[in-house]
């Protein structure tokens, strides 16, 4: 069973980059268990700016409303990535492929493009297309520069990497608070998809009993 200990977003992520290796990546087998104090987390990563949008790689428009109720992951991705990250996109989207039919859409699994240039949605579609294929469940997100300078800031990701994007995972709970942290060049698909099914019997977020 799950253990859930109530943290910061910040924390969370400190955490993780504390348990990189030199080269900024942490042991595939490395998650942080911890869950935000408050409820707005996603919200917080992925319109820092105050944007109150994003349109994925297919134009579909992305929203707060549209996530809330949904178990969120989020990854992180450039289109001139190398190979490790390429590989961590198709670990993703072999997760996302897996998880049972309703259990999936109850999941949001976010790709979001980190560059200190504007990326196009048509570039983030021939990226996504080309490592997953195009009816993969993942949405590529592109962000414009200010808003991935915002992100990169919060994850504490230095900006000089570019445009090899953070390696971590996100995963958010129902409510939109932060539930895990992955870091690692692979995936532990097994370890991700069980930390979702346990996360969805959470329907009010972390802060409420599951049920």
């Amino acid at each position: 069973m799950l253990m859930i200990w109530r943290w910061s977003l910040l924390s969370s992520l400190i955490v993780a980059a504390s348990m990189a290796g030199p080269s900024g990546y942490a042991s595939a087998q490395n998650r942080t268990i911890a869950p935000a104090l408050r409820s707005n987390d996603l919200e917080a990563l992925l319109w820092p700016a105050g944007a109150r949008q994003a349109a994925d790689h297919h134009g579909a428009v992305l929203t707060p409303a549209a996530l809330r109720g949904r178990i969120a992951v989020v990854s992180f991705v450039a289109p001139d990535c190398s190979i490790v990250c390429v590989v961590r996109t198709m670990d993703l989207d072999k997760v996302a492929r897996a998880l049972p039919d309703r259990l999936r859409r109850r999941v949001a699994f976010l790709a979001v493009s980190l560059s200190d240039a504007p990326v196009e949605n048509g570039s983030l579609r021939t990226f996504g297309e080309g490592v997953v294929g195009a009816d993969t469940p993942l949405h590529f997100v592109a962000t414009d520069p200010a808003r991935s300078a915002a992100i990169a800031a919060m994850l504490r990701y230095p900006w000089g990497h570019r445009p090899e994007p953070p390696p971590q995972i996100l995963l958010f709970d129902r409510q939109g608070g932060i539930a895990m942290a992955y870091g690692g060049e692979r995936l532990d698909q097994p370890r991700l998809a069980e930390d979702i099914a346990v996360l969805d019997t959470f329907a009010q977020g972390l802060d409420a009993p599951p049920g």
